[in-house]
């Protein structure tokens, strides 16, 4: 009986310590206020609509080989869709991968530098992001090929 009231007793200091802590100014987090203002839930949905229709035109939809207006003509279809949900929602959720795959998108056209502004976007921004590690082994490759180009 003594155990649970201690108990009790422990978890409702515990508890209004966190109250009193929520109060000061400037702190948020979890349970203190959120951390950025909210979005646009309909905003939202149009933009993972238009990221879905970019990933499947990257990904699954893939021209004849010898084909290089269908692939110029693919990859300008993905790169609107990509630049339209950084235009109309620049606070968009999933804007990591908006950025990896146009550094995808560029670098599948050889515009390397545009492709390396991308990637670099990716790391610097999003420093969580599960893109971080493929946006620093495209940005390897790049300078790899970079100062290979120069001595060549």
């Amino acid at each position: 009986m003594k155990s649970k009231l201690f108990f009790i007793a422990l978890v409702l200091a515990v508890s209004l310590s966190g109250l009193a802590d929520a109060k000061e100014p400037g702190q948020q987090g979890v349970g203190r206020g959120p951390i950025s203002a909210p979005r646009d839930p309909e905003l939202e949905r149009q933009s993972l609509h238009s990221l879905e229709v970019a990933r499947y035109y990257f990904y699954k939809r893939k021209p004849p080989k010898n084909d290089k207006a269908g692939l110029e003509r693919l990859n300008k279809a993905v790169e609107s869709r990509l630049l339209e949900i950084i235009d109309l929602n620049p606070t968009f959720g999933k804007t990591d991968e908006v950025f990896f795959l146009l550094g995808e998108v560029y670098l599948r056209s050889d515009n390397d530098d545009q492709a390396a502004r991308y990637f670099n976007r990716v790391i610097k921004e999003f420093p969580d992001s599960q893109f971080i590690t493929d946006a620093r082994r495209r940005l390897t490759e790049l300078e790899a090929q970079g100062k290979g180009k120069k001595q060549g």
